[in-house]
């Protein structure tokens, strides 16, 4: 059984459950590495190829948002019974179409930008696609998978003004697909306790609390690596110019960051409560929003990295703030430092 049962909802409440599913608080992301790709690139985009290179993978990831609570409102209805679906504000129906009508709206915004993309956007919608339907309860492979889209999203932002698609930021694209996997770890072990119950063999279900946080802590250093790695290499190659000091102070922060969100998670109790993976996630998407603005400030434009990060940023935690108590029931309540004792 996938809902509380028949019950009657407001035209608000319904959209307000769209806006729920769509996760304002932490899909404003993948955008802004798009438009890194197009920069990156390209010294002098159009402005339609920016927001082009915005909107698509935007559009890509919020099908994937739908298709994750449609595909997974079975196990949601366990754990999570104040969801769209399982809470009855969102028929299984309106998230298929909401899935349906995201991809066609986000495969035509790539086409229009340049119709190589098809590549690109049947790679991620595989990727997500399978992710959803299959390989979530895959262990690894389902984490590696849901990275996948994100470093898709890259390329296509550079293949929309280039017109082929990049070889020569195959590296870099690697970094964000490792960095998603690290925070998609993250976010299965928030779920730990549900998709347990509802027999989803994720990793931290399969492995427990203690390996997934030190695989987190592996694929940290590794994306880190790149994220210094394939400058330098762009540097000595003279393939790009790049400013270390705005690099290396925003990887800094972005280190520290990522060493924030897991030590949260090794100073929690054991099982993991839920509340300390969600705020290790709370700042894993701060974190994940400075990464390719670094990017885009130290190899391109300072102004436009600002652009995109600051209303992100603003967006994004207001949201967090706003949606705590009704997405993610228990949050509001959470202070930090009082982790001890804590429920799933």
């Amino acid at each position: 059984m996938t809902t509380t049962g028949p019950r009657r909802v407001s035209f608000g409440g319904k959209v307000l459950a769209h806006i729920e599913t769509c996760r304002p608080d932490s899909s404003l992301y993948v955008g802004i590495v798009g438009v890194a790709g197009a920069l990156l690139a390209s010294a002098d985009p159009t402005g339609w190829q920016l927001a082009g290179a915005w909107l698509a993978p935007t559009l890509g990831w919020l099908a994937s948002l739908y298709g994750g609570d449609y595909y997974d409102r079975d196990l949601d209805a366990i754990g999570k019974r104040h969801r769209s679906i399982p809470s009855g504000r969102m028929s299984a129906g309106a998230a298929f179409a909401g899935m349906v009508v995201t991809i066609v709206l986000g495969t035509a915004v790539a086409l229009a930008l340049d119709p190589l993309n098809i590549v690109l956007v049947a790679l991620a919608g595989g990727l997500g696609f399978s992710y959803s339907k299959w390989l979530k309860a895959r262990g690894i492979l389902g984490n590696i998978a849901r990275g996948g889209p994100t470093a898709f999203s890259l390329l296509l932002g550079a293949t929309s003004v280039r017109g082929t698609i990049p070889l020569d930021l195959v590296p870099i694209a690697l970094m964000f697909w490792v960095h998603d996997s690290s925070s998609n770890l993250v976010g299965a072990l928030c779920d730990l306790e549900s998709d347990r119950r509802g027999g989803c063999a994720t990793f931290p279900v399969t492995h427990g609390d203690r390996a997934t946080i030190r695989l987190v802590a592996i694929l940290d250093v590794g994306w880190l690596a790149l994220a210094v790695g394939v400058p330098l290499g762009w540097q000595l190659s003279g393939t790009r110019t790049v400013n270390w000091p705005i690099l290396g102070t925003g990887l800094a922060v972005a280190a520290l960051l990522a060493a924030w969100s897991v030590r949260i998670l090794l100073r929690a109790p054991r099982p993991t409560p839920r509340l300390a993976g969600l705020r290790s996630h709370e700042v894993i998407v701060i974190e994940r929003l400075l990464l390719p603005c670094v990017l885009i400030a130290a190899t391109a434009s300072p102004g436009a990295a600002l652009l995109f990060l600051i209303p992100s940023a603003l967006i994004t935690r207001s949201a967090q703030l706003l949606m705590r108590g009704r997405y993610e029931p228990g949050r509001a309540a959470h202070r930090p430092g009082r982790l001890k004792g804590a429920t799933s």
